[in-house]
Order: structure tokens, then sequence, then C-alpha cells
């Protein structure tokens, strides 16, 4: 039995008149009448009662038959579209960017959208700024969040969002952004000595000179809370990853002014097959 035949058995239950459904298939009342009798032949099975002028009487088999030829059609239409959702929406989007960007902008982005892509799986990736133009054509990500705007090769490099760093404290701590002095009296932590932005942002740029530093946490969520429950603590991280604490007044934000803002910088192929989630992401803030 042809898989064209699903669909007429089920439109003669639904509607047991042979020149209506002929004139719905293209067919005439004989053609199709004959096409019938083959399935019928075909599956050994009696589907209708011929009654003359006043149609066709649907047997239990053919009743059943259209029931689940449902079934067979929903599920098969349902698998086209997914197919062709396969091509023309790609399942997988691959993403490469700093660690404090991609748990503090990244993620919270995709938990909004995910939904608007039910086939997609994200490929999020943690890397140093200065190794991710690397990485992004070594492991052959869709795109790659950068500090600085680079020309790469097939890839296109477009402004994604604008960081402002500052000094985060315990809310108690005294900080005067003005006194090298005071600033060095608090109890500083940072990310890594590999990864460190008092070094970056206060010594390097703002020549404080170097702090005695009371921990090295490489995770963000851990620092923060460090700095939160440790009175006269302090670290330097930008606004956005430290939002939360805030907003509950747990902690303290000091923007560095002038010296505050770092655009950062969505690289994709020009190729690229992604190209809602691209523009998704380009949407999220560039400052």
């Amino acid at each position: 039995m042809e898989f064209s035949h699903l669909p007429i058995v089920r439109a003669l239950v639904q509607d047991p008149h042979l020149s209506r459904v002929a004139t719905r298939f293209g067919l005439t009342q004989g053609a199709l009448s004959k096409r019938l009798q083959n399935i019928e032949g075909e599956l050994g099975i009696k589907l209708f009662d011929r009654r003359g002028p006043r149609g066709l009487q649907p047997t239990a088999a053919a009743r059943e038959m259209a029931d689940l030829s449902e079934q067979v059609l929903t599920t098969w239409n349902s698998g086209l579209q997914k197919l062709k959702r396969h091509f023309d929406e790609p399942t997988h989007f691959g993403i490469v960017g700093p660690q404090i960007f991609m748990r503090e902008i990244v993620l919270p982005w995709w938990n909004g959208v995910a939904a608007k892509y039910p086939e997609m799986t994200l490929e999020a990736h943690i890397s140093q700024l200065s190794r991710v133009s690397f990485e992004l054509v070594q492991a052959g990500m869709d795109a790659g969040v950068l500090e600085h705007k680079e020309e790469l090769a097939d890839y296109i490099c477009k402004p994604i969002f604008t960081e402002t760093w500052g000094i985060v404290a315990h809310p108690r701590a005294k900080v005067t952004l003005n006194s090298q002095e005071s600033l060095t009296k608090l109890a500083w932590g940072t990310l890594s000595s590999q990864n460190n932005p008092v070094d970056e942002w206060l010594v390097r740029r703002q020549l404080m000179p170097p702090p005695v530093y009371r921990v090295y946490w490489n995770d963000l969520t851990a620092l923060v809370s460090w700095v939160m429950e440790t009175p006269g603590a302090a670290t330097v991280l930008p606004l956005h990853a430290c939002q939360s604490g805030l907003t509950d007044k747990r902690v303290q934000f000091h923007s560095l002014g002038r010296d505050s803002k770092r655009i950062l910088y969505l690289a994709y192929r020009r190729t690229h097959s992604n190209p809602k989630v691209i523009k998704e992401l380009l949407e999220i803030n560039v400052g």
C-alpha cells in the first residue's frame, strides 16, 4: 500500500461520498473508485460498504485505519517540518568568550531566547580574552567575543557590548578613588595572578602601587561573595558582574571614570548559517 493512499482512506471515512472526495484529490469518481478497490484488494480488507446513491459506509476496519493514518500523517508532517528546520535553521551554535561576559551576559541572554530555538544547542566555551581569536579559529566556533576589534580572515567583527569597569567593594568599605593611600589599605582580591583585573585597571592604567592580595579566587561568583562577606574587601570587575549584589546593597561599585569603558566585539564567520542568533547577539547592548 502506498503512503499516498492514507489521506484518501481518511477523507472517505470523514466524507463517504466518492464524487466530493474525488474532486478534492483531483480525480474522477471512477478513478477514485478503482483506486479504493485496489487498496482493499492489496490489504485483503473490506474498508467500505457500497450503498449506491447514498455513498459509502465505512467499516470498523476503515475507521481504525483512518485513526492510524491520522497518527502516521501527523508524525510524517512533523518530521518533515523538523527536517526543513534543520536546513533552514541550524541546530548548533558555538561561541567562545571571556568568563565574566559568558556567565553574566551570554547565559542570561540564552535563557531568554532559547524558547525561540527549540532545536538549537548552544555550545559555550570560556577563554582568556587574549586567546579568544586564536581559539575561535582553531576550534571552529561560530562566533567569539573579543576584547579588541581584529581583522580576521573570513570573519566580521562588530561591537556587541560596552563594559563599565570599577571597584567592587564591601558595603562598609571606605573607597576614595583619588587617594592611592586609601585604596592600598583595602583587602584586595582578584580572579587569579594570570587574569588580574586589579593589576590591569588600577596598577597599570592608574599607576596605583601594587596591593597585597588577600585572595586569588578563579571563580567570579565566589570572588563577589568573598567581597560581600569580608569587611574592607575590594576587587575590580565590570558592573554587570555584580549587578545582583548592587540591587541588594551587598556591595558598592565605583566606576573608574573615563578609563572605565571597554567595548567587546563579536567576531563571526562571513558565511555563517545562524543569521537570527547573530542578529540577536548583536542587539544585547553596544552601550
